[in-house]
């Protein structure tokens, strides 16, 4: 559970070329990431406590959620199921509620929402 109930993250991220597909943290080289978060309700998964935590991406960087959540300088909470910043588990457990786009073909505007019951 993040120490915060809300809050941004803004960490700089670039590919950590040692440890490939992996992103990394890095203040020198790295490019502006920006994340807001939010802790939606804590839960008991698997006998642990854990966040539902929702996450506005104003950037679009490469495993930019997973890092954020994961490192210490971010939330320090791995996403649950996410086994190259954090631990196995059934599935990476990150699902986006909407997404929008223009369809290739068409150029029409789509939006889709997820329904959360």
């Amino acid at each position: 559970v993040p120490a915060l109930p809300c809050g941004t993250i803004s960490l700089p991220l670039s590919a950590d070329y040692e440890n490939r597909p992996r992103q990394r943290v890095d203040f020198q080289g790295g490019k502006e990431a920006v994340t807001h978060y939010r802790v939606v309700e804590t839960r008991l998964f698997n006998g642990k406590e854990c966040a539902l935590v929702q996450f506005e991406p104003l950037t679009g960087r490469t495993h930019q959620l997973r890092v954020h959540a994961a490192c210490k300088e971010g939330l320090d909470c791995p996403i649950v199921g996410d086994t190259l910043y954090g631990n196995a588990a059934e599935r990476l457990m990150l699902h986006a509620s909407s997404l929008s786009f223009s369809h290739p073909a068409t150029g029409e505007e789509l939006f889709i929402e997820a329904v959360f019951r």
